[in-house]
Formats: C-alpha cells, structure tokens, sequence
C-alpha cells in the first residue's frame, strides 16, 4: 500500500513538473513574441520617424569628386554611418571613354570630420600645383633647385623671392616653353570674375630682347593669351581679365593651364625670362560644397563636417546639415549623369541626380 501510494505522488510529481516545464516554455515563447513584436514596432516607428534630403549633390567632368549636403528632416537621428550604403552610378572616364559604372562606397570615419572643404561663398583660386612640361626651364637660381618648378611660383601672395628662370635665349635658342597645371576648382557658374595673375621679369638689363606669351589653356586648347613685348628686369605684376566669351568657353574646371613662352626678338648677349608667381581667380561656386582638398582615399565617402554639430557631435540630428565628400575610383567623364543613392541602417532610401 505504501508502494503504491509512493508510485502515485511520483507521477503526480512528475506531471505537476512537465506542466510547470510547459508553462515556463509557453510564456517564454510568448515573451520572445512580444519582445519582437516590440522591436518590430520600434524599428517600424524609426523607419517612419526617418527622413532626410539631398540638397546641392555636385560633380564635374574630369573629377573623381561628389559632393552633397545631407539635411536631417526627420525624428530621428542618423548615426551609424558604416551600416549606411551609398551608391554612386556614373559614366566613368576610362581611356578617354564612357564606361557605365556603378560603386558601391564604404565609409571612412577615420578620414571624416576633418573639416577641409569649402563652403560655397568663398571666392576659389587655382594655383600651380604640377609641372607639365618646362623644357629648358630651371629654379637653379631663383628656386631650391630641385627641378620641380611650379612650387616656386604658387603662394597665395605674390612672393618675387622665388622663382623659375627659362632657358637663355639668343639666336642659338630663340624659345622656352613652360606649362603649369592649375589645382581643381569647381565650375562658378558664372561669366564673370576669371581673373588671371602673373608676375614676370628678366634676368639682367640689356643684352636680348626678350618678349613673353602667357596663356590660359584647358588641356590643349587655349582659352585666352596675353603678350608682353621687351620685358624688364624685376617683377611686373600682371592682371588679365577674362571677357564673358572666353569664360563660358571652359567647361573643365579641373583641367586648367598656364603656359609661358618666352621668345627671342632681337641683339646679341643671352637673356632668359623669370616668373615668381600665378593664380587664377574666379567666383564662388554658389550653393557647392568644395571638397576638393579634402583627403578621402578612393572607393569611400566621409562627412566632412556638420554644420552648427553642437548638440551629439558628429552625430546628424533634426535640422542639421552634413556636409558629404565622395571620392570614385575614376574621373567622371563629360555629359554624365551622376546618381547617388543613400539608405540608412533601417532601410531609408533616397536618390538624386547631376548631369554634367
């Protein structure tokens, strides 16, 4: 009798437990169905809360730059930039052609938030930033001598100290050309305020006469030139005006040249010709965010800044613009479409589109 009541109160026991374990897993089941519908409707009411815009997305024929300004218009804040996908589709200039390519950019945050571009406002100036080709042209006497010689002439103020010398010219040598590339600077949309600064002289009174072409040349074709016949010795500042007609003809801004060409006219003892300084200045690229100076390796996008970033630094609250920098793996090529896709961590997706 004992036995059997013992046997009884085991299954009794027993069944009380696998009822217990079944209730615990039917309200752990119903726990994790809530917290997911929980979570479900906190990312549904943050997909909703999301928004922002795309205002002034800008690129140029020849660069590898975009930029755009990211304005926040919703509840939320946007934060977790490297779950961000942005997408840029263009046609890339390869060999001289359009390639229809699309690339898929990574954020850097490393590189971000550094602060290097330029808001549009500011006025722009391209200096000399590459020799591409100086024949007999040296910086033996008025440079560091290290045949690089565009880094004598390109300070933000004209600085004489410095400069780079052609070849002597005589009847043995009537000619020297020297071309510099200017830096990139962004298409101002307008045809007036292209300004061209040069200081030139010569080596030493008397002897040849030596007269100097300067022009203003867009690859190979030339956008305007000015002479000076018997130039002097010491600096003399020149300040050229582009006409409307001589503006409008650039359409690669990333592409601009100097050239100087001095030339032989007449007598007999040897003389060369000295340039200390150039620029060219034009408008501000109204409503463009620069980023030409910005350092950003290929393939990624940073922000740059975030205007008035007071409140959660670096993070982009309601209101708050950022200023974008993208760098692709190639120059975009002339009468491109340029398109930039952007979605967030939730899936928020938005698009805009240049034609260049």
């Amino acid at each position: 009798m004992g036995l059997g009541v013992s046997i009884a109160g085991g299954i009794v026991c027993a069944a009380l437990v696998g009822v217990l374990a079944i209730l615990f897993s039917v309200t752990s089941q119903v726990h994790e169905v809530n917290s997911a519908r929980s979570q479900s409707s906190e990312l549904d009411a943050s997909f909703v809360h999301t928004d922002f815009d795309f205002e002034n997305l800008y690129a140029q024929s020849g660069s590898d730059r975009v930029s755009f300004t990211l304005q926040n218009t919703g509840g939320e804040k946007l934060w977790n930039y490297d779950k961000f996908s942005v997408i840029v589709t263009y046609n890339a200039s390869i060999s001289g052609s359009p390639v229809l390519t699309s690339e898929r950019l990574s954020y850097n945050s490393a590189q971000s938030f550094t602060g290097g571009g330029v808001s549009s406002g500011s006025t722009q100036y391209a200096r000399p930033d590459q020799d591409v080709s100086k024949e007999n042209w040296d910086d033996a006497a008025g440079g560091d001598n290290d045949n690089v010689l565009y880094d004598e002439i390109n300070e933000s103020t004209q600085n004489d100290s410095n400069y780079a010398t052609s070849g002597s010219l005589s009847l043995l040598d009537t000619t020297e050309t020297w071309e510099v590339g200017l830096s990139n600077i962004i298409d101002p949309q307008s045809s007036s305020g292209h300004i061209v600064r040069y200081a030139y002289g010569k080596d030493a009174s008397g002897g040849s006469v030596i007269d100097l072409t300067v022009r203003l040349m867009q690859g190979t074709t030339q956008i305007a030139s000015w002479t000076h016949n018997g130039i002097g010795t010491g600096f003399t500042l020149a300040t050229q005006t582009l006409g409307v007609a001589e503006a409008d003809s650039i359409s690669n801004y990333s592409d601009l040249r100097l050239r100087f060409t001095a030339t032989y006219s007449s007598g007999i003892a040897a003389r060369s010709a000295q340039i200390s300084w150039a620029e060219l200045e034009v408008p501000p690229a109204t409503g463009v965010y620069d980023c030409s100076a910005v350092s950003v390796t290929a393939g990624k996008w940073i922000f740059d800044r975030i205007s008035g970033d007071g409140f959660d630094p670096r993070l982009l609250n309601y209101g708050e613009e950022g200023k974008v920098c993208i760098r692709l793996s190639n120059n975009v090529h002339a009468g491109s479409s340029v398109t930039v896709l952007l979605a967030t961590d939730i899936g928020k997706t938005k698009s805009s589109t240049i034609t260049v």
